[in-house]
């Protein structure tokens, strides 16, 4: 007796424990009302969405084998678990955030278009796939086997019915040809017994495809519906926006949505860029790079490793992407494929001084992104007058004293004169061109557009003292030109 006890004693707790390992693993609520990731059994992980200044959460999760008594493990989820459908909201109380890259390196929010006041788009409707479905503008015929009185033809209105006699009004809006024919022949055996009715397709419904501009208010025409409003949206949120609002008067149509005109382009760029301003772009994918190309060119000290793209979205918010125009010039790559819409403002940075080692501008100057072409003026005192040169962008000082009569001049002491649009001052440097031709590297500096070369002693001492008495400061790189225009001889 006994032993049978302890047997059944042993037995029961041996039924307990296999209970209490074989309970499901479930992990806690989550405090906030975020949609939560399911991952696979037997552990569920809560994931929060977080933004990326936030450190990784800790989830509640009950490992595999933890007693249920025991408060649940801490464990941290990283932001490579959360879920990639939607791109992150701004922060709160923040309009201005920079919008996550994709795989190409492009941010989804900038590399969709958007559709605005003066693009046009083309919309094509088709019918569903499957058996054919009646709608408005279709064209029937109906037969009634020894009741030729019954028999008629009719053609569906706007609201999707036909007029049939002894039944009057009839809806067949989104019935088959053997559904509509089933439907007649019930309504026709209240008046006469079993009778056979045939219904055939007399004219199929036009396709409905049509062109719409949108005009300045954002909308465009419909047919069959009126305005619609589509400023702000995609093309697919667009198709998808007709496609409901034609479902109310068409059956389950098909719909595609294509833009066949853009609306004209205006940029705004700035920053280092030898002709900052706006710019309308006339190609008909712009790029950045054509940003580029109309406001003259990168300037000397302009960092191509991080042009900013900034724009501006219905909600009023503004997102902002990085673009990297100079790995791919190095490696021998293709320019990032990001298309500009009309209102983008690009911003070329200044090259950091830390930065400037690894950065060849050599490279730079001789590529499309810059122009191709530097004009220099070199006001010689020995020579007489002042001329301007024109010289490949890229040069540098050795590159302009081909033009310089050097038995004459003054060579220990040249003076570069440089336009300053930060402070809007001129800037002067001194120049030993001897070690120059000597080989010496520090003294043959870059050239950029527009610097001033003046050659001879007694003219640099007049032109510095000048510079020095000015108190006014240049208003732009022209009133800095036309100061040198006095001494043209």
């Amino acid at each position: 007796m006994r032993v049978f006890n302890a047997l059944s004693s042993v037995g029961l707790y041996v039924g307990v424990f296999l209970v209490t390992i074989a309970q499901p693993v479930v992990a806690q609520k989550p405090t906030q009302k975020q949609p939560s990731k399911q991952l696979p059994a037997p552990v569920r992980r809560t994931v929060q969405r977080q933004s990326p200044q936030q450190p990784p959460a800790l989830v509640p999760v009950t490992p595999q084998g933890q007693s249920p008594q025991q408060p649940p493990a801490l464990v941290p989820v990283t932001p490579q678990e959360q879920s990639p459908r939607q791109p992150p909201a701004p922060p709160p109380g923040s309009t201005d955030f920079v919008a996550p890259g994709s795989i190409d390196g492009t941010s989804p929010q900038l590399n969709r278009y958007v559709l605005g006041p003066g693009d046009a788009i083309n919309v094509l409707t088709q019918r569903p796939p499957g058996a054919y479905r009646l709608g408005q503008g279709d064209a029937i015929a109906v037969s009634v086997l020894r009741f030729p009185d019954l028999s008629f033809q009719a053609v569906v209105n706007p609201e999707g019915n036909i007029v049939v006699p002894l039944l009057g009004t009839v809806s067949l809006k989104g019935l088959t040809l053997e559904k509509a024919q089933e439907k007649i022949r019930s309504g026709y055996n209240r008046f006469v017994v079993d009778p056979i009715v045939t219904l055939s397709l007399a004219a199929q419904r036009p396709e409905l495809n049509f062109s719409a501009q949108i005009n300045p208010e954002g909308n465009i025409f419909v047919p069959q519906v009126g305005t619609l409003s589509v400023q702000g949206l995609t093309l697919d949120e667009a198709q998808e926006k007709i496609r409901v609002a034609l479902s109310r008067e068409l059956v389950d149509p098909v719909v595609s949505v294509s833009l066949v005109g853009q609306r004209p382009v205006q940029v705004t760029i700035s920053g280092e860029v030898n002709r900052p301003g706006i710019y309308p772009i006339g190609s008909g994918t712009p790029r950045v790079s054509d940003a580029l190309f109309l406001a003259g060119g990168s300037g000397m000290m302009a960092d191509l490793r991080q042009v900013q793209v900034r724009r501006k979205r219905v909600d009023g918010s503004v997102v902002s992407q990085n673009i990297d125009l100079y790995t791919p010039l190095q490696n021998g790559g293709e320019i990032p494929n990001f298309r500009l819409q009309d209102g983008d403002a690009i911003i070329v940075p200044r090259r950091e001084i830390a930065n400037d080692a690894s950065y060849d501008r050599t490279l730079v100057s001789r590529s499309t992104l810059a122009s191709p072409q530097i004009r220099i003026r070199v006001l010689n005192y020995a020579g007489g007058g002042i001329v301007t040169v024109p010289l490949p962008n890229g040069s540098t000082f050795i590159d302009v004293l081909a033009g310089i009569n050097t038995d004459s001049a003054n060579l220990s002491e040249i003076a570069l004169v440089r336009f300053d649009p930060e402070r809007g001052r001129a800037v002067r440097q001194t120049i030993n061109a001897k070690k120059v031709l000597a080989g010496d590297v520090s003294q043959n500096v870059p050239l950029q557009d527009n610097d001033i070369i003046v050659v001879g002693r007694n003219l640099i001492a007049r032109i510095t003292n000048i510079l020095s008495t000015i108190t006014r400061p240049f208003f732009d790189v022209r009133s800095f030109l036309e100061f040198f225009d006095i001494y043209d001889r």
